[in-house]
């Protein structure tokens, strides 16, 4: 009777224990949710690196993640609970998904995590198993190279065996003390040596345990109907049911101090971390393939929440409909960087586009909003616009070129040679969005213009570009090519610049009036319209 009273008592407190954990993670959840994460983006991008040369789907390649600044896109969109969900996000963006079926099934996905919350946060709940920053490392033993084998592997289980055949002896015997301790400054001397591998096959068996756990209590959740991953979670771990009895027991370390000083004795006696860490080895070995899809699905799960989340902090949002023909159609699209957008609507078919305008007049911000519209209907399935079609082809960006101190390369150099591999990747694929701002400035007027009308005539002849340049006469000499679009300025708005893209060519001869109105001397004013006069 005492001890059933005592095992109720303990029952209660857990469940006291339990819920008011569960309340106080779902009130931190729910805070969180529709806000932007605050996460570092340390080791980010170890899933991408590892990966990115795996298959033949495209990838937003360095320069043009740069050049649009996806890397602050991605950051905004990474509210991520998990190391690994923010490595799954991160590959997401950077990789130009072919399936279009996949992306109608991710954007249904994130669609039904954004209404469900319920599902969403037991999801959640089960994700926080996996918190720890060190989690970040299992990616790179998982799809990087695994980890070694412990050296002199006979050696170590014939040490270990000879202190078991002593601890025998010890017992038949108490005299016979002495053989288990040469046995034991033995083993102390093989793990001053070796005792590194085993620390790194430990360490990565108790995260990948740690991982199994969660996939564990994902599985176990409803609702797969609608969220397809938790189906294949259970799958996965059915279909590989070596995965919990050998990660059983690996999802935590040492629990107190008196469990870690006998697992210090136990290795001095016996060698127990080298012996377990060349069992290990060999599972995780054995077991990459599905720890990798268990890795690939909780990420998967994770980052849709994020995307989810991301959607309801910016409602004004839609799935795109993806074509294989030269089309680009965006319908009061924008930038979500932005914090108070001016829309702007395009439609291109089988044409590029020219954009005139000054600076600060928003063209390169136009072309690197659509740009990114792109990259993002093409990775996460989501374009933020009223409506948008676009097209299955790679993005590439040169919207700024740096200087190399190292490669000794100028700016026009290096812009040079971004615009010839445009050119050679349009006319061998016939496909593309090319992305240019301003071309070839590094050099001079005259020249600039040749060369400007040369390239992006062949660039538009087979692919598509959208271009901006200050040089109004490219309008006349590439109006048949390109679609003329412009943005201007009015010197009597109180804010100059309205950034609204207009169709057709730019007549504005406003730049003077600038000059006027900031406050430039009236001689330099009156000298700069003669001159403009007279022109």
């Amino acid at each position: 009777m005492i001890t059933a009273e005592i095992l109720s008592g303990l029952r209660a407190i857990l469940q006291q224990f339990t819920f008011s954990w569960r309340s106080r993670a779902l009130k931190r959840l729910r805070q969180a949710w529709g806000r932007e994460g605050a996460k570092d983006p340390w080791l980010v991008s170890s899933l991408f690196d590892l990966t990115r040369h795996d298959g033949e789907a495209d990838v937003v390649d360095d320069k043009t993640w740069a050049d649009l600044e996806l890397d602050r896109l991605f950051l905004s969109a990474d509210s991520t609970l998990t190391r690994v969900g923010s490595q799954y996000l991160y590959r997401q963006f950077r990789t130009l998904n072919a399936n279009l079926s996949q992306l109608d099934a991710e954007y249904s996905t994130c669609s039904a995590l954004r209404e469900d919350a319920a599902t969403r946060e037991q999801i959640q709940l089960g994700l926080l198993g996996l918190q720890a920053d060190t989690d970040a490392l299992i990616c790179d033993r998982l799809f990087g190279r695994p980890p070694d084998e412990p050296r002199f592997v006979p050696l170590i289980f014939l040490a270990s065996g000879v202190s078991v055949a002593c601890l025998i002896l010890l017992l038949v015997n108490h005299a016979l003390w002495w053989p288990l301790l040469i046995a034991a400054c033995c083993n102390f001397l093989i793990l001053m040596f070796l005792g590194h591998h085993a620390h790194d096959a430990y360490m990565v068996t108790q995260r990948c345990g740690r991982m199994v756990r969660v996939a564990q209590r994902l599985a176990r959740i409803g609702s797969r109907a609608r969220i397809p991953a938790l189906a294949q979670l259970d799958e996965v771990l059915r279909r590989s049911p070596k995965l919990k009895s050998s990660f059983n027991g690996f999802n935590s370390g040492p629990s107190d101090s008196l469990q870690a000083s006998f697992l210090f004795y136990l290795n001095i006696l016996f060698l127990a971390d080298l012996v377990l860490g060349s069992l290990m080895v060999k599972r995780l070995r054995a077991l990459r393939g599905p720890l990798r899809e268990l890795f690939s699905l909780i990420g998967s799960l994770d980052a849709s929440i994020a995307i989810a989340s991301w959607m309801e902090r910016t409602p004004a949002h839609c799935k795109p409909v993806i074509t294989t023909d030269r089309s680009i159609h965006l319908t009061e699209a924008y930038h979500p960087l932005i914090a108070q957008p001016v829309v702007n609507s395009i439609h291109l078919d089988g044409r590029s586009a020219l954009v005139v305008g000054t600076n600060m007049a928003g063209k390169t911000t136009f072309i690197k909003m659509v740009g990114a519209n792109i990259v993002l209907g093409r990775t996460v399935g989501v374009c933020f616009a009223a409506s948008a079609v676009i097209p299955d082809a790679p993005v590439m960006a040169a919207v700024r070129a740096e200087h190399s101190i190292e490669s000794g390369k100028s700016h026009f150099f290096a812009e040079i040679e971004r615009i010839l591999a445009f050119v050679q990747i349009a006319m061998k694929t016939g496909r593309g969005v090319f992305l240019i701002d301003e071309p070839f400035r590094g050099t001079n007027t005259l020249e600039r213009v040749a060369i400007a009308t040369a390239v992006l005539a062949q660039i538009g002849a087979n692919a598509q570009a959208l271009v901006t340049t200050h040089d109004v006469e490219l309008q006349r000499l590439l109006g048949e090519k390109f679609m003329l679009f412009h943005f201007t300025e009015d010197p009597d708005l109180a804010e100059v610049f309205d950034y609204r893209l207009r169709p057709g060519a730019s007549g504005s001869r406003n730049a003077i009036r600038l000059l006027e109105k900031i406050g430039f001397p009236a001689s330099i004013v009156d000298e700069a319209r003669r001159h403009a006069e007279s022109s």
